[in-house]
């Protein structure tokens, strides 16, 4: 057969090498099927390298915060040994890590700390942590400054236990599970 259709694709330190010989019709359906796979390969790949950038602003914004609030850092973000904790931070000590979700949701992972606090300092440290998320996310391009006052979608866990989330209708206000 004189007419071989050959596909190599690279696509994350694979590739593969197609070899085929297709009816002219089947050459012309295999040629859209392959082109739509390449499409949606592309577009998912690029949504996984978002996820890991905006990920790793968020850790670093995280991490950044806690310094201040421990004093840790100064107000120019420079590294000291005899700094001042400041308190307008104190919501960070709370927080042991942000992830952002392919869905547009950040999951909050809360430590220890959370165990005593009421429900009125929670909405307090809620609130703040959804001013450096969104913050974040403006800076990576993913929300834009008029969503800012939406706010981004937050689930807050201790551990495997949900603790509560944004309410659908309004983002910046929450919903905590009570026992």
């Amino acid at each position: 057969m004189k007419n071989k259709l050959k596909i190599a694709c690279a696509c994350s330190l694979v590739l593969i090498t197609l070899s085929v010989a297709p009816t002219p019709v089947a050459q012309a359906a295999s040629t859209v099927t392959i082109k739509q796979d390449v499409k949606a390969s592309k577009k998912k790949h690029k949504k996984q390298s978002k996820t890991k950038r905006v990920n790793k602003a968020l850790k670093k914004a995280l991490k950044e915060d806690q310094g201040f609030a421990e004093g840790k850092l100064d107000a120019s973000g420079n590294p000291t040994d005899n700094g001042t904790p400041n308190s307008e931070y104190d919501f960070a000590t709370y927080v042991s890590s942000l992830k952002y979700q392919s869905n547009g949701a950040v999951k909050v992972q809360m430590n220890g700390k959370v165990q005593d606090v009421t429900l009125v300092e929670m909405d307090t440290i809620a609130n703040k942590v959804q001013g450096l998320v969104d913050s974040t996310l403006m800076v990576e391009n993913v929300i834009k400054p008029e969503d800012v006052s939406k706010g981004t979608y937050l689930r807050f866990f201790y551990g495997q236990r949900a603790l509560g989330h944004s309410n659908l209708s309004d983002h910046t206000k929450f919903k905590w599970y009570t026992d």
